[in-house]
């Protein structure tokens, strides 16, 4: 391990922890028996360091008879859950890291609630100002401020999918609330939990800022092809989301939501509990596109009637949302 450098390890649980940051330069999950193979002595001082984070979410600062040192430092988010550390072994001789460690947040997505939550530190990444946080959010929500890659179809398959296990790692843009453009590693590990609800899949997490986005290469700048040519379709008055075909939430706005809709209260279902029948109707997906009249949560009157077309949109080779286009301009109040 390079001198003075910081590790970033997530301890997602399904799997032993793994180093998914060395610095500022991200790594793939990378087993601490391996990234330790040449100091076995480290390797029990990590495990150690990361069993005392876990468990009580506390700082760790220990320095062994044989003048080890070893720092770690959590990373929870809002549920408490730890979702990782930053870690740091040194000898006496060598000064604790005069640079702070850059910043990274923990968060978790609820696949089947559709809530979403980080961290202090994941919205410090994201420059929001302290009076504006929240510690739950819907799941679109967290979209609306990401520039993804290539790989963003593939992303939001495993949200449809919801399996246990599912990882993912990826380099994508974050356009933070002052406008400034950060490049952020993620890392994140679906697992299944049990609750008086039943069982949840949640999908844990860790954000790394790794620089300014125009210094990252890997960071996206424009959006990928499919994007794109989905923009050059909009329409004044609608607006797209790419909506979970078995709970009719929405995961991902395609264009900036609509104003007059209460889409972002999480944990709960946008239209109107006696219209699931005909959400269950639009999420059918056969080979044509599907139009019927909606009852939405209205941001200024209880419900709202709007006219959505809904129509497949393919994931990956195995997993297909619905693509909603939601039409404001036929817009009823109730």
């Amino acid at each position: 391990m390079a001198g003075h450098e910081w590790c970033l390890v997530e301890t997602f649980g399904l799997k032993p922890p793994t180093l998914i940051g060395l610095g500022s330069r991200p790594r793939s999950m990378v087993p601490l028996d391996k990234f330790f193979a040449r100091n076995r002595a480290s390797l029990t001082m990590a495990q150690a360091a990361l069993d005392h984070v876990t468990a009580i979410a506390e700082p760790y600062d220990v320095t062994t008879r044989n003048g080890r040192r070893c720092l770690a430092q959590p990373l929870r988010a809002y549920d408490s859950r730890v979702n990782g550390a930053w870690l740091w072994l040194g000898g006496l001789e060598e000064p604790e890291p005069a640079v702070p460690h850059d910043l990274a947040g923990a968060w978790y997505f609820n696949l089947t609630s559709f809530e979403v939550a980080g961290s202090d530190e994941l919205l410090d990444l994201y420059h929001q100002p302290k009076d504006e946080r929240r510690t739950k959010r819907a799941m679109a929500e967290a979209f609306t401020r990401l520039t993804a890659g290539p790989d963003a179809s593939e992303a939001l398959a495993k949200v449809v999918q919801s399996k246990p296990g599912s990882e993912h790692q990826a380099i994508w843009t974050v356009v933070c609330d002052d406008g400034d453009r950060r490049a952020a590693h993620f890392s994140c590990r679906a697992l299944q939990h049990q609750t008086e609800d039943g069982p949840q899949i949640v999908m844990h997490g860790i954000t790394h800022d790794i620089g300014p986005a125009d210094d990252v290469p890997q960071a996206p700048r424009l959006a990928v092809l499919e994007r794109r040519v989905l923009d050059a379709v909009a329409k004044p008055g609608t607006h797209r989301a790419i909506v979970d075909v078995r709970t009719g939430h929405i995961i991902q706005w395609v264009d900036p939501p609509p104003a007059s809709i209460d889409w972002a209260v999480p944990g709960i279902d946008i239209f109107h509990p006696d219209d699931a029948a005909v959400v269950h109707h639009l999420n059918r997906l056969g080979e044509d596109a599907v139009t019927a009249s909606l009852r939405l949560r209205g941001t200024d009157v209880m419900w709202a009637s709007v006219t959505v077309t809904s129509q497949p949109m393919l994931l990956n080779n195995s997993t297909t949302a619905a693509l909603w286009t939601i039409d404001v301009n036929s817009t009823s109040r109730r």
